[in-house]
């Protein structure tokens, strides 16, 4: 599996050994900056398959707030790297979904560990996903359900028990309590056949059941559903609230 590694880190000791030790491992190193702008401004250039984040950085944006910008766009892996331990930086870090924490100081085993592990956690993702589903079929599609084509069966899903829907670019995922699938249908068409009364865009990437949310984040500007934290943007968030009569 080819993996483009980015890199966010201030302080140049550690930003060596990380770049040092991604080449030594055969990875592609798509570059460090030490800032969130310059993370933010790399992210629109090529997307890395996994980035290795500094919770204290340069910038406008401490690591976490950077994480939750990059996620709202693009659901990036990301391996949170950090010398801070209190809960609080932990709570915050944890609600963006990171891959993996590593803390510092570390030496170049647990780090090439870390790396490593994470690489094949991702290399088994894509496999499964991959695996998961080739098409959904309009003629699949009834009012409350829907059929996956996955390989040469088709697994049956109610609406009732889909969370969330995702999206990554070029595919979506629909994620259930039991199980995700990946489709071939870009959000806006998978917007258009479901019911607009419970499904609701909180985000260019996201489309949420809101029968299933559970609590609203209004300070990380989060939406939890089934336990998973999805983003939402400043445009959605009144209408959401609104929806669920909380405001």
């Amino acid at each position: 599996m080819s993996v483009k590694i980015f890199i966010v880190e201030d302080e140049e000791l550690y930003a060596d050994q990380l770049e040092m030790l991604v080449e030594k491992l055969g990875y592609e190193h798509l570059g460090t900056v030490d800032n969130s702008t310059d993370a933010l401004a790399a992210m629109g250039q090529g997307l890395p398959d996994l980035i290795l984040m500094d919770i204290h950085i340069k910038g406008t944006h401490d690591g976490i707030e950077l994480a939750d910008l990059i996620h709202q766009q693009h659901p990036v892996p990301i391996i949170f790297i950090t010398s801070l331990q209190d809960d609080l930086t932990f709570s915050r870090a944890s609600r963006t979904g990171p891959i993996n924490f590593l803390l510092k100081p570390f030496n170049t085993t647990q780090l090439q560990r870390t790396i490593e592990l994470t690489v094949q956690q991702l290399a088994q993702q894509k496999e499964q996903n991959t695996a998961t589903t080739e098409a959904w079929e309009s003629d699949f599609f009834h009012e409350d359900y829907f059929f996956i084509k996955t390989r040469q069966r088709l697994d049956k899903v109610k609406i009732e028990d889909v969370l969330y829907l995702e999206s990554d670019g070029h595919h979506c995922y629909v994620h259930t309590e039991e199980k995700k699938f990946m489709v071939r249908l870009s959000l806006s068409e998978l917007t258009k056949r479901l019911p607009s009364d419970v499904f609701m865009l909180t985000h260019r990437s996201f489309l949420v059941n809101i029968k299933k949310v559970e609590s609203v984040d209004l300070q990380d500007s989060m939406v939890i559903v089934g336990g998973k934290n999805v983003p939402i943007s400043k445009r959605s968030k009144d209408a959401l609230l609104k929806v669920l009569d909380w405001i």
